[in-house]
């Protein structure tokens, strides 16, 4: 049977039209022509001219992405960190984890042909979302309203958030266009080609075979993707369709299952290893690991407050009804959009088993990652990857709707929606190719650091003269390690991404297990004239740090007469320490956050990594405003570990002056702490 008819058959099931009834009805009634809606008027003028439209979307894709394209590393620091993955791949040193492993060895490749050229990398975005928009079309083109169809193409085409990732290296544009192409195989494999046509048993298996290998990519790349093969199942199973069912499992174990068994003979892996840790999905902030687990209800909030996060600011900034930096999120905007997706399924169960599967995977796969994410990510990429797929079974519910008589002007509302979506994305595109041009413009010249604020400016630049100046045999940690990979043309850094803290309850409860009472001296309390001889004893005795708010009270163990000697001299200078219980009292009565550290700990950090040299940035807490707000880790952990041992870090070399946030270089100096290493 040609394919044409196929599809033509197939949509007799998926597209809804109404059967006319004649019984009952009197010959001048069932003579009578009825009446075309607006949309099936509109739907007969663009059907035809619907491959030209699509051809237009796909200039606007080609050219807007040009003009959007970006050729600097973000500073998320993911991006740099997919291609240092891949670079160690290529290399032998390590296979890829933590993200999905198969960005990075797709763009190893890329490294082995080009070297780290970082738009032969991009353009391999580029290319995923010019596929993703083509795979779009092919996949809809005869099963969805003309209309319809061509609004969703003139918007995604000039969308610049999703144009914005044609020029990254994140996961999402791959991602995009694999979730395309399973949908696309979902629809011709199990639609339209289903067993009914009496395809031969080879015809099938190479189709389980293609579904399962596309799954198998998809989890890869992203881990939600796994959710695409339990609802392909789901909808086999409820088709009553067992065997296609068995067989997409079946095709997925048979490349997933060689998959482990290559990792761990070749790379030594742990077939589990890669994904992430499901104790880290379940801490309240991925940074303050102290602050805990959630447990059911907090799960729930996160489910709650995400769907408001992401829906009402970040699919609303996405489809360009929200300004690029706005901040608001509101439950009314957050019920409104559940409510259209709610409606795209309920017509999706009644009729069409194609909507129905993206109704069903959309809702699968966004509220794993709404549970999955703290709140404090707060990324537009966590939900961009969706939003074609969204538009399409919101725009469909609507449809749906009007078809019902006393509904019938809800379909007026389509084109006045979408047509201001598509003006809207259009000017945020138009504003952010206007700013790109002459940033683009200066780093294809040369100039690598235009565009960047003057923080990550004096961070990158220090990255290249590490690159140039300290000696690849010199560990040297850095808090965006891939970025300074690339900056410095490829040379290894270590990673200090966050300041290791604990709880102080739990913190000092351990420590006077391990020494007995301890005594608590705040540490503006001991700036004061102090002879040097205490000043010493005091440093060595200190085993800890609590922190509330500002304010840092030292942890103390004063042992025989030595403390007792050291306690005389404090109560001389009216210095009274207090114990840890009073310290806890004050602590659970607080307000402020609290935090502990070991001066100890930290320094064993340094010296058991090798560490030789610290780059130390003034990187901005608030990525568009200079303030005193800035990302200190790695500035908290050098001030606490020179609290106890001063003079163990030494400035090498600083770039950028006092005003202009500046980056500096410390070497660490052991020699002078072999004595009293920790």
């Amino acid at each position: 049977m040609a394919l044409t008819s196929k599809i033509n058959r197939s949509n007799s099931n998926l597209l809804n039209a109404k059967s006319s009834r004649s019984s009952g009805k009197s010959r001048k009634e069932r003579n009578q022509v009825p009446s075309r809606t607006l949309l099936e008027i509109s739907d007969e003028w663009i059907r035809p001219k619907l491959n030209l439209i699509f051809y237009i979307s796909l200039f606007f894709t080609v050219i807007l992405g040009v003009f959007l394209f970006d050729v600097k590393i973000s500073t998320g620091g993911d991006d740099s960190g997919y291609i240092e993955m891949a670079n160690d791949f290529i290399k032998g040193r390590s296979f890829p984890t933590w993200h999905g492993p198969l960005y990075s060895i797709i763009l190893s490749l890329i490294i082995q042909i080009f070297g780290l050229n970082l738009i032969w990398l991009k353009l391999l975005s580029f290319l995923f979302i010019v596929t993703h928009l083509f795979l779009y079309y092919h996949t809809f083109r005869k099963l969805i309203s003309p209309t319809l169809l061509a609004i969703l193409l003139l918007i995604v085409s000039v969308n610049s958030t999703i144009l914005y990732f044609a020029s990254q290296t994140y996961t999402e544009a791959i991602y995009m266009f694999l979730q395309s192409l399973l949908v696309y195989f979902y629809t011709r494999f199990f639609l339209i080609e289903n067993p009914e046509n009496n395809l031969t048993l080879k015809a099938q298996s190479l189709q389980w075979l293609a579904v399962g290998f596309c799954i198998f990519l998809a989890s890869l790349t992203r881990e939600i993707g796994i959710i695409t093969l339990f609802i392909i199942v789901l909808m086999l199973l409820l088709n009553k369709n067992f065997r296609s069912a068995a067989s997409v499992v079946v095709s997925y174990l048979i490349f997933l299952i060689p998959y482990k068994i290559y990792k761990l003979i070749v790379w030594g892996s742990d077939i589990s290893k890669g994904s992430r840790p499901f104790h880290e999905i379940l801490l309240k902030n991925y940074y303050k690991p102290e602050a805990g687990y959630e447990n059911f209800s907090g799960m729930i909030v996160r489910l709650f407050e995400n769907s408001r996060l992401y829906l009402s600011k970040h699919f609303m900034i996405g489809i360009g009804l929200k300004d690029t930096g706005s901040t608001e999120i509101s439950w009314v905007v957050t019920a409104l959009i559940i409510g259209l997706l709610i409606l795209g399924l309920y017509f999706a169960f009644r009729r069409s088993r194609v909507m129905l599967f993206i109704a069903l995977n959309l809702g699968a796969s966004m509220g794993a990652t709404f549970l999955a994410l703290q709140q404090h990510w707060d990324q537009m990429r966590m939900v961009i990857i969706y939003i074609p797929m969204m538009l399409l079974l919101m725009a469909w519910g609507i449809q749906q709707l009007s078809m019902i008589k006393r509904l019938g002007f809800m379909i007026l509302l389509l084109p006045i929606i979408f047509s201001i979506i598509f003006f809207k994305t259009l000017g945020q595109t138009i504003e952010k190719i206007k700013v790109n041009q002459k940033v683009l413009a200066k780093n294809i010249e040369g100039d690598l650091y235009y565009g960047f604020t003057p923080d990550w400016q004096n961070f990158l630049l220090m990255s290249e003269w590490v690159g140039k100046n300290i000696p690849v045999s010199k560990v040297v940690a850095s808090r965006k390690p891939s970025m300074s990979f690339i900056y410095s043309k490829g040379r290894d850094f270590y990673g200090m991404y966050r300041l290791t803290t604990a709880a102080p309850e739990q913190f000092l409860t351990d420590l006077k297990k391990r020494t007995g009472e301890l005594s608590i001296i705040p540490n503006k309390i001991l700036n004061i004239p102090a002879p040097v001889d205490l000043q010493v004893s005091l440093r060595k005795d200190k085993v800890g740090c609590v922190v509330e708010g500002v304010e840092i009270y030292g942890v103390y163990e004063f042992k025989g007469e030595e403390g007792k000697n050291q306690l005389k001299q404090l109560g001389q200078l009216n210095v009274k320490p207090f114990t840890t219980d009073s310290l806890l009292r004050k602590f659970r009565s607080s307000t402020l956050s609290w935090y502990a550290v070991s001066p100890d700990s930290l320094y064993r950090d340094l010296k058991n990594n090798k560490v030789d040299y610290v780059l130390v940035s003034s990187l901005r807490g608030k990525a568009n405003m200079k303030s005193e707000v800035i990302i200190n880790n790695i500035q908290r952990h050098l001030f606490f570990v020179e609290q106890k041992y001063p003079g163990v870090f030494k400035l090498v070399h600083q770039i950028g002056g006092k005003e202009s946030e500046p980056s500096w270089l410390y070497e660490v100096d052991y020699r002078n702490l072999s004595s009293k290493n920790p």
